[in-house]
């Protein structure tokens, strides 16, 4: 037989090349392998760090071997907290844990991180581990948030959209229905917003539209959402408390709010007189945040042609 293939020349599999690399004679030791690696790994033993390589070092900004002694708890961001405790719970009391998780570690100079790591269990002489393996994700995080974001608020003025607002109007309505509330829908539409990008420019349009959004988030409650639907068409959604009878008053109040907030002077647009119409409907439960937008709008648009 042909010498070129009497013998088994199969490349070897990664598990060999892991083995060859532990245990041959250029072998690279273990614990050098696991401080090098790209990725974070931390060990904690009772809720303090035993552990950590280079890479979980640079995540929760500790100088090398400055880990070792920190309280996990005082890692991890309290949004996340509880997260963690559950899986850690879960993986002390021998339950093993499905797929990975994300949550925000709080790094020592005050750096929020957020990674996604999948954790284990190892025997210490001192007691049982948890081993954490992290990658840094807070880009790819940031991202997802921006776009996000830009899927659910307006480019121009940074207020709720239609699918947002939409979202939280329904929210309030279905929260007014247990608690017995209302809640108070205000369509505002600008006048002669037109003439105002004809005669001085898209730009002043533009700088007209994000003041009125400021002027109305500086007058809302804490809590009432400020949204720009489209164009020159903005919406304020507000929580109010009784019934239809009994909040009439308090929706006038605010109305006249919004009113009084609208009639700030915009400067450059002086030369084109300009305006708002509002239209208001205050709703218990048992509206649709549909209908409370039609009818909103509707009373709007009627009280423009009215003069």
């Amino acid at each position: 037989m042909d010498s070129a293939v009497s013998g088994d020349h199969r490349a070897p599999d990664g598990a060999e090349t892991v083995a060859a690399a532990l245990t041959g004679p250029a072998a690279v030791p273990f614990e050098q392998l696991v401080h090098e690696v790209p990725m974070g790994v931390w060990v904690h033993v009772d809720g303090r760090v035993v552990y950590a390589n280079r890479c979980a070092e640079e995540m929760l900004g500790a100088a090398p071997g400055g880990a070792a002694g920190l309280v996990v708890q005082d890692l991890v961001h309290p949004a996340s907290a509880e997260l963690v405790a559950h899986r850690t719970g879960r993986l002390l009391s021998g339950q093993a844990l499905a797929g990975s998780a994300e949550y925000t570690v709080v790094a020592l100079d005050g750096r929020h991180v957020r990674v996604e790591s999948v954790e284990t269990t190892l025997e210490l002489p001192q007691g049982t581990a948890v081993v954490v393996t992290a990658c840094d994700v807070t880009e790819r995080a940031r991202r997802e948030a921006h776009l996000a974001h830009l899927a659910t608020h307006d480019g121009l003025t940074g207020l709720p959209n239609r699918l947002l607002l939409t979202d939280r109007l329904a929210q309030a309505l279905t929260g007014a229905a247990r608690r017995g509330g209302c809640v108070l829908v205000t369509f505002v539409d600008l006048d002669r917003f037109k003439a105002v990008n004809d005669r001085l420019g898209h730009a002043t349009g533009d700088a007209l539209l994000q003041h009125v959004a400021r002027c109305l988030l500086e007058t809302a409650r804490e809590g009432d959402t400020v949204a720009r639907l489209a164009g020159d068409e903005f919406v304020i959604c507000a929580d109010l408390d009784g019934d239809v009878a009994g909040t009439v008053a308090d929706a006038e109040v605010l109305l006249a709010r919004y009113r009084q907030a609208l009639r700030r002077p915009f400067a450059p647009a002086g030369a084109v007189p300009w305006g708002a119409s509002t239209g208001a409907v205050v709703c218990d439960g048992s509206w649709t945040a549909e209908h409370a937008l039609a009818e909103a709008d509707r009373r709007m648009y009627a009280g423009k042609h009215g003069g």
